[in-house]
């Protein structure tokens, strides 16, 4: 039997989503495995939700300041037990039996980054999905990230041998596609399960917060990973992508998700 951690970054989520998120966790079978959870400095309210919980399962951390997502990630890591790590968002949640079919998969694959296609939702319920490639090339990395983050099981040997998760200015917001490039480069493999197992919420105000100073790292991310995976000189035109996605008002982006991704109920 491997042994399996769950990390999850924690930073003033929406107290209902962050139960739900927990819930969604601790209801997984099989049930066997450790909770890590890294309060980023977060408001009182998120100490005293995780706590309610009352879950010895649950593993509680807390930095001193506020440190961002992959700096959280690190500590997570740091301090899991397990050989598998297995992601969750505080404002997403796991459908179930994910947990069961990631397992599973991981075994029977070998696959260092095992995670499956994911639903959409917003305060208004699930309205949409996103699919991604079943065994994800390199190549794949030149339009988009081929996995959804939140959606991860990954090796933590891997990890670990790439460095984790890195931690600065340059790759805030880009961290995890900093990382499955450079885990690539080394001859990592991906896999993800054509089922929709978790639930990423996907709103207005998220899309909102996005900056256009995000979508600059996003380029410098890319030019790097795609020089590790030899991308060049294809990966040029793609390194325009995210600039231009970046100039579309946020309103009229969500309108074109919804298109692409399913249309809101």
């Amino acid at each position: 039997m491997i042994g399996v951690s769950v990390i999850m970054p924690v930073y003033n989520p929406e107290p209902a989503e962050l139960r739900r998120a927990i819930e969604s966790v601790l209801s997984q079978s099989p049930g066997d495995f450790e909770f890590v959870i890294c309060d980023d400095c977060s408001d009182p309210y998120v100490r005293e939700i995780i706590e309610s919980c009352n879950d010895e399962r649950i593993v509680y951390l807390r930095n001193d300041r506020n440190g961002g997502c992959a700096y959280s990630l690190n500590r997570c890591i740091e301090a899991a037990r397990g050989e598998l790590l297995i992601r969750q968002d505080a404002d997403d949640y796991s459908l179930p039996g994910r947990f069961a079919e990631l397992i599973s998969a991981y075994k029977q694959t070998g696959a260092d980054i095992v995670a499956s296609n994911i639903l959409l939702f917003d305060e208004s319920g699930e309205w949409g999905h996103r699919d991604y490639p079943e065994q994800p090339q390199k190549r794949d990395f030149l339009f988009a990230v081929p996995f959804m983050h939140g959606a991860c099981a990954l090796r933590r040997s891997s990890v670990t041998a790439a460095g984790g998760y890195p931690v600065s200015r340059d790759t805030a917001r880009c961290e995890e596609y900093a990382l499955f490039m450079t885990m690539y480069a080394a001859g990592a493999r991906g896999f993800n399960l054509q089922r929709r197992l978790y639930a990423f919420n996907e709103n207005q105000a998220a899309v909102s917060r996005r900056k256009y100073s995000d979508k600059i790292r996003e380029v410098k991310v890319k030019a790097a990973g795609f020089r590790k995976l030899r991308l060049y000189p294809q990966g040029i035109i793609y390194l325009a992508k995210p600039l231009a996605v970046g100039l579309i008002p946020p309103r009229l982006l969500a309108k074109i998700k919804d298109r692409v991704f399913g249309r809101r109920k």
